[in-house]
């Protein structure tokens, strides 16, 4: 598997016909973590949208979306969980192929989803496994939301805090600082 995740927050216009450009350090990963990519050609990636996300779509690359599909295949099948499971993550997803200059096309269906129009921007969150696509204003309104319910719980939280906490629990498992 490749080492290379999606970071950083990336800001696009989406064209008249819907398309819109990948930020281009996420097209990096995706060609890394896309078996079937041969430089020159295009690479693949796949959005989920299913009921479960509010207001955005979850971008996974072709590796990402393998693992979870395989993760939910090997699910006892008739549980009621694993066909939320497909239903979520199977079903309710698409692939698409990044075309020559680094685009694709977001289907009327993901930005009613996500609640843009052609002309208007979206953002891109790289959240390490995955990025997600957003509105704009929804995902600003999104990060206050929790960082507020963060500060609410806990007046002095900082995020370095629970690193070392991460740290120290790699640590007692055995794993790499």
């Amino acid at each position: 598997m490749s080492e290379k995740r999606f970071t950083g927050e990336d800001e696009f216009k989406v064209d008249s016909k819907g398309r819109v450009s990948i930020p281009a350090r996420f097209r990096t990963v995706l060609e890394a973590q896309d078996p079937e990519f041969i430089p020159g050609k295009t690479s693949r990636m796949y959005a989920v949208f299913g009921g479960h996300l509010k207001d955005h779509v979850e971008c996974y690359s072709a590796e990402t979306m393998s693992e979870v599909v395989e993760m939910i295949l090997r699910l006892p099948q008739a549980a009621a969980r694993t066909k939320v499971m497909r239903r979520s993550y199977i079903t309710q997803s698409t692939e698409f192929a990044i075309d020559e200059t680094g685009r694709i096309v977001l289907p009327a269906h993901l930005r009613a989803k996500i609640g843009v129009e052609p002309g208007e921007s979206v953002m891109f969150a790289g959240i390490g496994k995955t990025f997600e696509i957003w509105r704009p204003d929804a995902y600003e309104a999104m990060v206050a939301e929790q960082e507020a319910a963060l500060l609410d719980d806990e007046e002095d939280f900082d995020p370095e805090a629970l690193l070392d906490e991460l740290r120290m629990a790699d640590q007692a498992r055995g794993g790499a600082v």
